[in-house]
Protein backbone atom coordinates (compact mmCIF):
# COMPACT_ATOMS: atom_id res chain seq x y z
CA UNK A 1 0.00 0.00 0.00
CA UNK A 2 2.86 2.38 0.79
CA UNK A 3 4.18 2.04 -2.77
CA UNK A 4 0.75 2.14 -4.38
CA UNK A 5 0.10 5.88 -3.95
CA UNK A 6 3.47 7.13 -5.33
CA UNK A 7 3.15 4.70 -8.21
CA UNK A 8 -0.36 5.92 -8.96
CA UNK A 9 0.84 9.55 -8.99
CA UNK A 10 3.63 8.69 -11.43
CA UNK A 11 1.19 6.90 -13.74
CA UNK A 12 -1.25 9.82 -13.60
CA UNK A 13 1.49 12.31 -14.46
CA UNK A 14 2.65 10.13 -17.36
CA UNK A 15 -0.93 9.81 -18.61
CA UNK A 16 -1.41 13.59 -18.65
CA UNK A 17 1.67 14.19 -20.79
CA UNK A 18 1.06 11.15 -22.96
CA UNK A 19 -2.55 11.84 -23.85
CA UNK A 20 -3.13 15.58 -23.34
CA UNK A 21 -2.07 17.41 -26.56
CA UNK A 22 -1.91 20.75 -24.79
CA UNK A 23 0.65 19.42 -22.32
CA UNK A 24 2.78 17.99 -25.13
CA UNK A 25 2.62 21.32 -26.91
CA UNK A 26 3.92 23.15 -23.85
CA UNK A 27 6.68 20.60 -23.37
CA UNK A 28 7.89 20.77 -27.00
CA UNK A 29 7.40 24.49 -27.62
CA UNK A 30 10.40 26.67 -28.51
CA UNK A 31 11.15 29.63 -26.23
CA UNK A 32 10.29 32.86 -28.09
CA UNK A 33 13.78 34.27 -27.38
CA UNK A 34 15.45 31.71 -29.66
CA UNK A 35 12.62 31.03 -32.11
CA UNK A 36 13.87 31.34 -35.68
CA UNK A 37 17.55 31.40 -34.69
CA UNK A 38 18.53 28.29 -36.59
CA UNK A 39 22.11 27.87 -37.80
CA UNK A 40 22.28 27.52 -41.58
CA UNK A 41 24.60 25.09 -43.33
CA UNK A 42 27.36 27.00 -45.13
CA UNK A 43 29.88 24.18 -45.42
CA UNK A 44 32.32 24.72 -48.28
CA UNK A 45 31.71 28.46 -48.49
CA UNK A 46 34.71 30.77 -48.34
CA UNK A 47 34.36 33.85 -46.14
CA UNK A 48 35.53 37.31 -47.18
CA UNK A 49 39.00 37.69 -45.64
CA UNK A 50 39.23 41.40 -46.44
CA UNK A 51 36.85 42.37 -43.66
CA UNK A 52 38.46 44.40 -40.88
CA UNK A 53 37.89 44.40 -37.13
CA UNK A 54 39.55 45.92 -34.08
CA UNK A 55 41.96 43.80 -32.06
CA UNK A 56 42.48 43.93 -28.30
CA UNK A 57 44.77 46.96 -28.64
CA UNK A 58 42.30 48.92 -30.76
CA UNK A 59 44.20 48.43 -34.02
CA UNK A 60 42.50 47.48 -37.27
CA UNK A 61 43.21 43.94 -38.43
CA UNK A 62 41.88 42.11 -41.45
CA UNK A 63 40.81 38.51 -41.29
CA UNK A 64 43.36 37.84 -44.01
CA UNK A 65 46.19 38.80 -41.69
CA UNK A 66 45.04 36.15 -39.21
CA UNK A 67 45.13 33.48 -41.91
CA UNK A 68 48.68 34.33 -43.03
CA UNK A 69 50.02 31.71 -40.63
CA UNK A 70 48.60 29.00 -42.89
CA UNK A 71 46.87 27.28 -39.96
CA UNK A 72 43.24 26.30 -39.44
CA UNK A 73 41.25 28.80 -37.42
CA UNK A 74 38.44 28.19 -34.97
CA UNK A 75 35.98 31.08 -35.01
CA UNK A 76 33.18 32.00 -32.59
CA UNK A 77 30.72 34.89 -32.77
CA UNK A 78 29.98 35.89 -29.17
CA UNK A 79 29.72 39.00 -27.05
CA UNK A 80 31.91 39.63 -24.05
CA UNK A 81 29.28 40.95 -21.63
CA UNK A 82 27.08 37.91 -22.19
CA UNK A 83 25.92 36.75 -18.73
CA UNK A 84 25.67 33.04 -19.51
CA UNK A 85 25.87 31.32 -22.91
CA UNK A 86 29.05 32.92 -24.32
CA UNK A 87 31.02 32.27 -21.14
CA UNK A 88 29.89 28.64 -21.15
CA UNK A 89 30.88 28.40 -24.83
CA UNK A 90 34.33 29.92 -24.31
CA UNK A 91 34.96 27.87 -21.18
CA UNK A 92 33.95 24.68 -22.97
CA UNK A 93 36.42 25.38 -25.77
CA UNK A 94 39.18 26.38 -23.36
CA UNK A 95 38.80 23.14 -21.44
CA UNK A 96 39.29 21.22 -24.69
CA UNK A 97 42.29 23.35 -25.67
CA UNK A 98 43.93 22.63 -22.32
CA UNK A 99 43.59 18.91 -22.93
CA UNK A 100 45.17 18.99 -26.40
CA UNK A 101 48.75 17.86 -26.83
CA UNK A 102 48.97 20.67 -29.42
CA UNK A 103 49.75 24.15 -28.21
CA UNK A 104 47.21 26.71 -29.34
CA UNK A 105 49.05 28.91 -31.82
CA UNK A 106 51.35 26.16 -33.05
CA UNK A 107 48.85 23.97 -34.92
CA UNK A 108 45.75 26.18 -35.02
CA UNK A 109 44.46 29.56 -33.82
CA UNK A 110 41.30 30.75 -32.15
CA UNK A 111 39.34 33.91 -33.00
CA UNK A 112 36.38 35.33 -31.09
CA UNK A 113 34.47 38.29 -32.58
CA UNK A 114 31.88 40.32 -30.71
CA UNK A 115 28.46 40.76 -32.28
CA UNK A 116 27.76 43.76 -29.99
CA UNK A 117 28.79 47.02 -31.74
CA UNK A 118 29.04 48.81 -28.39
CA UNK A 119 31.73 46.53 -26.98
CA UNK A 120 35.24 47.98 -26.90
CA UNK A 121 38.77 46.62 -27.43
CA UNK A 122 39.41 47.16 -23.71
CA UNK A 123 36.58 44.77 -22.90
CA UNK A 124 37.94 42.26 -25.41
CA UNK A 125 41.40 42.56 -23.88
CA UNK A 126 40.08 41.84 -20.39
CA UNK A 127 38.13 38.82 -21.63
CA UNK A 128 41.16 37.51 -23.50
CA UNK A 129 43.36 37.85 -20.42
CA UNK A 130 40.93 35.88 -18.29
CA UNK A 131 40.90 32.92 -20.67
CA UNK A 132 44.55 32.98 -21.68
CA UNK A 133 45.66 33.15 -18.04
CA UNK A 134 43.57 30.07 -17.31
CA UNK A 135 44.96 28.34 -20.41
CA UNK A 136 48.57 29.15 -19.52
CA UNK A 137 48.17 27.72 -16.03
CA UNK A 138 47.18 24.35 -17.47
CA UNK A 139 50.73 23.60 -18.68
CA UNK A 140 54.11 25.30 -18.63
CA UNK A 141 55.16 27.09 -21.78
CA UNK A 142 51.65 27.69 -23.10
CA UNK A 143 51.14 31.24 -24.30
CA UNK A 144 48.40 33.52 -25.62
CA UNK A 145 49.94 33.74 -29.09
CA UNK A 146 47.11 31.88 -30.82
CA UNK A 147 44.22 33.75 -29.17
CA UNK A 148 42.45 36.70 -30.83
CA UNK A 149 39.52 38.60 -29.32
CA UNK A 150 38.11 41.15 -31.77
CA UNK A 151 35.40 43.80 -31.73
CA UNK A 152 33.44 45.59 -34.43
CA UNK A 153 31.95 49.09 -34.45
CA UNK A 154 31.19 49.38 -38.16
CA UNK A 155 28.62 46.63 -38.69
CA UNK A 156 31.07 44.36 -40.49
CA UNK A 157 30.25 41.40 -38.26
CA UNK A 158 26.68 41.32 -39.66
CA UNK A 159 27.98 40.45 -43.11
CA UNK A 160 30.33 37.85 -41.66
CA UNK A 161 27.46 36.29 -39.69
CA UNK A 162 25.39 36.06 -42.90
CA UNK A 163 28.26 34.26 -44.63
CA UNK A 164 28.58 31.83 -41.75
CA UNK A 165 24.84 31.25 -41.49
CA UNK A 166 24.89 32.51 -37.90
CA UNK A 167 21.61 34.18 -36.80
CA UNK A 168 21.32 36.61 -33.90
CA UNK A 169 19.14 39.49 -32.73
CA UNK A 170 18.92 41.92 -29.84
CA UNK A 171 16.35 41.32 -27.12
CA UNK A 172 15.26 44.78 -26.00
CA UNK A 173 13.33 43.45 -23.01
CA UNK A 174 16.26 41.50 -21.57
CA UNK A 175 18.94 43.88 -22.89
CA UNK A 176 20.79 40.87 -24.24
CA UNK A 177 21.72 39.33 -27.58
CA UNK A 178 19.91 36.13 -28.50
CA UNK A 179 22.07 33.77 -30.54
CA UNK A 180 23.10 30.12 -30.89
CA UNK A 181 26.38 28.69 -29.62
CA UNK A 182 28.59 27.63 -32.52
CA UNK A 183 32.29 27.21 -33.22
CA UNK A 184 33.30 27.29 -36.89
CA UNK A 185 36.36 25.41 -38.13
CA UNK A 186 37.94 27.20 -41.09
CA UNK A 187 40.65 26.00 -43.44
CA UNK A 188 43.84 28.06 -43.89
CA UNK A 189 42.20 29.67 -46.94
CA UNK A 190 39.07 30.74 -45.03
CA UNK A 191 36.69 28.01 -46.19
CA UNK A 192 34.09 26.71 -43.72
CA UNK A 193 35.14 23.12 -43.12
CA UNK A 194 32.96 22.20 -40.13
CA UNK A 195 30.82 23.81 -37.45
CA UNK A 196 30.01 22.36 -34.05
CA UNK A 197 27.11 23.55 -31.92
CA UNK A 198 26.85 23.58 -28.14
CA UNK A 199 28.74 24.62 -25.04
CA UNK A 200 30.32 21.27 -24.21
CA UNK A 201 32.42 19.80 -26.99
CA UNK A 202 33.98 16.43 -27.61
CA UNK A 203 37.77 16.57 -27.69
CA UNK A 204 37.76 13.95 -30.45
CA UNK A 205 35.28 15.89 -32.60
CA UNK A 206 37.20 19.15 -32.24
CA UNK A 207 40.57 17.55 -32.87
CA UNK A 208 39.40 15.65 -35.94
CA UNK A 209 37.74 18.83 -37.28
CA UNK A 210 41.02 20.74 -36.98
CA UNK A 211 42.96 17.91 -38.62
CA UNK A 212 40.42 17.75 -41.44
CA UNK A 213 40.61 21.52 -41.99
CA UNK A 214 44.41 21.34 -42.16
CA UNK A 215 44.22 18.94 -45.08
CA UNK A 216 46.07 16.23 -43.16
CA UNK A 217 49.03 18.47 -42.28
CA UNK A 218 48.35 18.25 -38.54
CA UNK A 219 48.63 15.18 -36.36
CA UNK A 220 50.91 12.19 -36.01
CA UNK A 221 50.57 8.72 -37.47
CA UNK A 222 48.16 7.61 -34.75
CA UNK A 223 46.00 10.74 -35.19
CA UNK A 224 45.76 10.14 -38.93
CA UNK A 225 44.92 6.49 -38.38
CA UNK A 226 42.11 7.49 -36.03
CA UNK A 227 40.84 10.05 -38.52
CA UNK A 228 40.74 7.37 -41.21
CA UNK A 229 38.43 5.34 -38.96
CA UNK A 230 36.02 8.22 -38.36
CA UNK A 231 33.64 10.14 -40.60
CA UNK A 232 31.53 13.19 -39.77
CA UNK A 233 27.86 12.38 -39.23
CA UNK A 234 25.80 15.51 -40.06
CA UNK A 235 22.69 14.07 -38.45
CA UNK A 236 24.42 13.71 -35.09
CA UNK A 237 26.70 16.73 -35.63
CA UNK A 238 29.74 14.73 -34.61
CA UNK A 239 32.28 12.21 -35.85
CA UNK A 240 31.35 8.54 -35.79
CA UNK A 241 33.21 5.35 -36.59
CA UNK A 242 33.13 4.70 -40.34
CA UNK A 243 32.33 1.01 -40.71
CA UNK A 244 33.54 0.75 -44.31
CA UNK A 245 37.06 1.92 -43.46
CA UNK A 246 37.16 -0.36 -40.43
CA UNK A 247 36.23 -3.26 -42.73
CA UNK A 248 38.98 -2.25 -45.16
CA UNK A 249 41.54 -2.20 -42.37
CA UNK A 250 40.27 -5.58 -41.19
CA UNK A 251 40.54 -6.98 -44.72
CA UNK A 252 44.13 -5.76 -45.12
CA UNK A 253 45.04 -7.18 -41.71
CA UNK A 254 43.43 -10.53 -42.62
CA UNK A 255 45.34 -10.71 -45.91
CA UNK A 256 48.54 -9.91 -44.03
CA UNK A 257 47.93 -12.72 -41.51
CA UNK A 258 47.06 -15.25 -44.21
CA UNK A 259 50.08 -14.20 -46.25
CA UNK A 260 52.37 -14.53 -43.23
CA UNK A 261 50.98 -17.99 -42.45
CA UNK A 262 51.37 -19.18 -46.06
CA UNK A 263 54.92 -17.80 -46.23
CA UNK A 264 55.93 -19.62 -43.06
CA UNK A 265 54.23 -22.78 -44.31
CA UNK A 266 56.02 -22.57 -47.68
CA UNK A 267 59.39 -21.91 -46.04
CA UNK A 268 58.91 -24.83 -43.64
CA UNK A 269 57.95 -27.23 -46.45
CA UNK A 270 60.87 -26.04 -48.58
CA UNK A 271 63.28 -26.72 -45.69
CA UNK A 272 61.82 -30.19 -45.11
CA UNK A 273 62.02 -31.00 -48.82
CA UNK A 274 65.64 -29.85 -48.90
CA UNK A 275 66.56 -32.03 -45.96
CA UNK A 276 64.91 -35.07 -47.58
CA UNK A 277 67.02 -34.65 -50.69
Amino acid sequence: MKLALPLLLVLQTWAVFAYDPSQREVKNSIPPEIEGLKVENRLGQKINLDREFLNEDGNKVSLRSLFESGKPILLSLVYYRCPTLCNFHLTGLNNIFKGFDWNLGDKFEYVAISIDPEETPALAKAKKKAFTDDYSKSAKGRSAAGWHFLTDNSGTVKDLATELGFPYRYNEGLKQWNHPSVVYILTPTGTISRYLQGIQFSETDLKLSIMEASGGKIGGVLDKFIMYCYQFDPNRNRYAIYAMNIMRIGAVFTVFLIGSFLLRFWMKNSRIAGEAI
